[in-house]
């Protein structure tokens, strides 16, 4: 079962050399690390997360070059799980693609079956199902930061979640705690903060939601982003990181007008590591 790019030449370059230079221009950008990672020669020798946005790599990109910078400084993970939101509603409301691979400009990731396989049966409202992910872009923009850091030889476990409620993501960080016996595991929290406002406005919103994250606080970030209407769009994801880790260190937080130059209607953008 092949996941191919559906959304190669339209949130990234198309082309595989394309695309690796756009990828060196975010880790380059002011707003990014503003140099090259080293080359990645260990092996991650623990359990880390990272919450990192997905739009178009001209809005999003430098933002998350800056926790990927920090990422290959770790070493070269055996397994990613990748954990996003579901934009298109399609599939069901906590999906895992089952088996197979998917596919970028940048080569062929396998799926960690086994794991995907254990996680399904240890929680019970995950379903293998792949129609939820052929139209989202979540997680598939996430993948050529990782090939460009990592190559092709590491297995990812791919989530979505429509249903991001505080005990639907208890339920999951639960069932991945519990396959995390071993090291080498990157979790990929995906999610884009406040959306379509100005950047005043957006900015004041994400320093909230960043104040509960910065503190492990997950209840109050659901409660922030209710009471405040803050429209980010993986809640879920990123509780779940907050729940399997006990630290976190901001990377950057910035909008989209500071790529873009439309300061009246922007989405925030965060890359935190967690430890």
């Amino acid at each position: 079962m092949l996941r191919t790019e559906i959304f190669s030449g339209r949130f990234y370059a198309g082309f595989p050399e394309e695309l690796r230079k756009q990828i060196e221009a975010c880790f380059l950008h002011k707003i990014g690390p503003g140099e090259l990672p080293g080359p990645v020669v260990k092996k991650l020798d623990r359990n880390v997360g990272l919450i990192s946005p997905h739009a178009g790599y001209i809005y999003s990109g430098p933002v998350a070059a800056r926790g990927y910078y920090e990422i290959a400084k770790m070493g070269k993970p055996k397994r990613v799980v990748l954990i996003g939101p579901n934009h298109s509603g399609y599939g069901n409301r906590l999906s895992a693609w089952p088996s197979g691979e998917w596919r970028t400009p940048l080569g062929t990731l396998k799926i960690d079956e086994e794991f995907t396989s254990s996680l399904i049966s240890l929680v019970e409202q995950l379903s293998p199902d792949t129609s939820a992910h052929l139209y989202e872009h979540s997680l598939e923009v996430q993948l050529p930061f990782l090939q460009y850091l990592f190559g092709n030889d590491f297995k990812i476990v791919a989530i979505t979640m429509m249903d991001q409620r505080y005990e639907t993501s208890r339920k999951l960080a639960e069932g991945i705690k519990k396959l995390m016996s071993d090291t080498g595991t990157l979790i990929v929290a995906s999610s884009d903060l406040n959306h379509y406002e100005d950047h005043e406005t957006t900015t004041k919103k994400d320093d909230f939601l960043i104040e509960c994250i910065k503190s492990l606080d997950v209840k109050g970030l659901f409660e922030e982003a209710a009471a405040r209407k803050i429209s980010a769009c993986g809640l879920g994801p990123i509780a779940i990181a907050l729940m399997l880790f006990n630290s976190v260190v901001i990377g950057k937080h910035a909008t989209s007008a500071e790529t873009s130059g439309d300061y009246l209607h922007t989405v925030g953008y965060l890359s935190a590591i967690l430890t």
